[in-house]
C-alpha cells in the first residue's frame, strides 16, 4: 500500500472507487469491444478449442461470460466495502481481488478471446495475457490504495476461574453463518448454475467448466457454515462441521484471551472466515457471523483469532485459566 495515512472517509471512498466504479468501467468498455468485434465477424466464433467438431458457438457467449462472472464479484465485494463503518482502509486486498477478477475475465476471457479468436495462439495467449494483466492490476490497486490506521487497542484479559485442586474446566460452543448470508451464497451459486445450464444446452458439453464456480461456492458454504468451538486445558479449537478448516491455539501459546466487540463489515470486510491485518499490524483471523461480543485469543507473537460465539466470557475465562498455568510453568 502507499503508506499514505488518511481518515476513514477518504479510505472508504478510495476503496469504493477501486472496487466498484473502475471495475464497472472496465466491464462496460470490454462488453462494448466484445459486441463490436463479435458482431463484425458474423454470427459464430470459436467457443471450444478442444478436440471435436463442435467448436463454434454464438459470439455473445463471451459477453455473457464476462457479465455473469464479473458483475456478481463487483456487487458482492462492493457491498462489503460500502457497508464498512470503519477500517475500510485495512482491507485493501478486497478491492485488489475485485480488480484482478474483473481484468482477467473482461480482457482475457472477453476482449482477448474474441479479438484473437482465429489465432493459432488462442486461447493460450489471451488467457495468459489476461492473467498477467489481472495480477498486475491487483498489485497496482493494492499498492495505490491509502492506509487507514486502526485504533491501537488491546484485548482485556478475562479473569481466570478459581479452580480447586483436581477440578477441570471446559467450554463448548457453536458458530453458524446467518441464514441470510448462507442464502446469498446459495442464490449466487444458483444463478451461476442457471447461466451454465443455458450455455451448456446452447453451445454444448464443452461448457462444463462454468459449473466449477458454483460448485466451489457450495463447497465453501458447506465447509464454513458451522463451526464447533472448544476451550479446555489444551487451548482453543474451532473446527468446521466437515472437519476442515480447523483452527487451534495451544494453551502454551496464548498471551491473552478476552471479550471484544466486533463489527464484521468494519473489521473483517464481511462474514464467515476472514483474515485481515489487525490493529497491532499482525495477522488476525476471524470466524465472524454477527455483530456484537466475541471471543478474541491473542497468541504470544501477536497474531489473533476472533470467534463470535455465545457466552464468550466463559470461554475466555477457561482459556485464561490454563494459559496462566502454562506461563507460570
Amino acid at each position: 500500500m502507499t503508506g499514505r495515512i488518511v481518515d476513514h472517509a477518504t479510505a472508504r471512498r478510495a476503496a469504493l472507487i477501486a472496487t466498484i466504479w473502475v471495475p464497472l468501467a472496465i466491464v462496460v468498455l470490454a462488453e462494448a469491444a466484445v459486441i463490436a468485434i463479435g458482431a463484425s465477424r458474423g454470427g459464430e466464433l470459436i467457443t471450444h478449442w478442444g478436440a471435436g467438431e463442435e467448436r463454434m458457438g454464438p459470439w455473445w457467449t463471451y459477453a455473457v461470460l464476462v457479465a455473469a462472472i464479473t458483475l456478481p464479484v463487483i456487487a458482492l465485494v462492493g457491498c462489503f466495502i460500502a457497508r464498512a463503518t470503519r477500517m475500510a482502509g485495512m482491507n485493501a486486498w478486497m478491492p485488489a481481488i475485485a480488480m484482478g477478477v474483473t481484468v482477467f475475465h473482461a480482457l482475457g476471457m472477453g476482449v482477448g478471446s474474441v479479438a484473437l479468436n482465429s489465432s493459432p495462439l488462442a486461447p493460450v495467449l489471451p488467457l495468459a495475457g489476461g492473467l498477467v494483466l489481472a495480477v498486475a492490476a491487483a498489485l497496482v490497486t493494492w499498492r495505490l490504495l491509502p492506509v487507514e490506521v486502526a485504533a491501537n487497542r488491546g484485548v482485556e484479559a478475562a479473569d481466570a476461574l478459581p479452580l480447586k485442586r483436581g477440578e477441570v474446566a471446559a467450554w463448548t460452543g457453536k458458530v453458524e453463518l446467518p441464514a441470510w448470508f448462507a442464502g446469498l451464497i446459495a442464490v449466487v451459486a444458483a444463478v451461476l448454475i442457471v447461466v451454465g445450464a443455458l450455455l451448456f444446452f446452447t453451445i454444448g458439453p464443452q461448457m462444463w467448466p462454468i459449473f466449477l464456480a458454483p460448485a466451489l461456492l457450495l463447497t465453501v458454504l458447506l465447509a464454513t457454515s458451522q463451526f464447533a468451538v472448544t476451550a479446555d486445558p489444551r487451548g482453543l479449537v474451532a473446527r468446521s462441521s466437515l472437519g476442515w478448516p480447523r483452527f487451534r491455539v495451544a494453551s502454551a501459546d496464548i498471551a491473552t484471551a478476552g471479550v471484544v466487540q466486533v463489527d464484521p463489515m468494519a473489521e473483517f470486510g464481511g462474514w464467515g472466515i476472514r483474515w485481515v491485518i489487525g490493529p497491532n499490524h499482525k495477522g488476525r483471523w476471524g470466524i465472524v457471523t454477527r455483530r456484537g461480543p466475541a471471543l478474541e485469543v491473542v497468541r504470544r507473537d501477536g497474531r489473533a483469532i476472533v470467534v463470535t460465539v455465545d457466552d464468550p466470557g466463559t470461554a475466555a475465562a477457561v482459556l485464561e485459566t490454563y494459559a496462566r498455568k502454562q506461563w507460570r510453568g
